[in-house]
């Protein structure tokens, strides 16, 4: 019993730790992620300590855990900037509550003559609900 409660509460504490902070990537003109932080690989489903697989594609991984809405703002990402804001929600099955993260390029930079991309992903709040409390068990 001791065990559950000390595994419930450092599982608490992260979920705190990860809410607010945003995930960063660097991405590829081809859709490959270069680089993500601890945050935005939490997003991902990724390893954080794990090296990233080579040649990842972004919409690829995305796409097979979120909704990319709306669908016309993502239309020749990363290329293409939106002046709609992209949102990925993800909806758990067997569930009423959501994630919305709102995804930006922040800046197009080059390197070593190839353009790059720095993304950011960050959780839109959520609202408290009849069915939904924003307090953890």
């Amino acid at each position: 019993m001791v065990k559950e409660t000390a595994v419930s509460q450092r599982r608490t504490q992260n979920r705190q730790k990860q809410t607010g902070q945003p995930g960063l990537l660097l991405i590829n003109q081809q859709d490959e992620i270069l680089y993500a932080n601890q945050q935005a690989r939490h997003f991902l489903g990724l390893f954080s300590e794990e090296d990233l697989p080579r040649k990842l594609k972004f919409m690829a991984l995305v796409q097979s855990a979120y909704q990319c809405y709306p669908a016309a703002a993502w239309l020749n990402w990363p290329t293409r900037p939106s002046a709609t804001t992209r949102r990925l929600i993800y909806t758990p099955p067997h569930s009423s509550t959501r994630l919305r993260l709102k995804v930006e390029i922040l800046e197009q930079i080059v390197l070593d003559g190839v353009p790059v991309w720095a993304v950011a992903m960050t959780e839109e709040g959520r609202r408290e609900t009849a069915v939904f409390s924003a307090t953890t068990c």
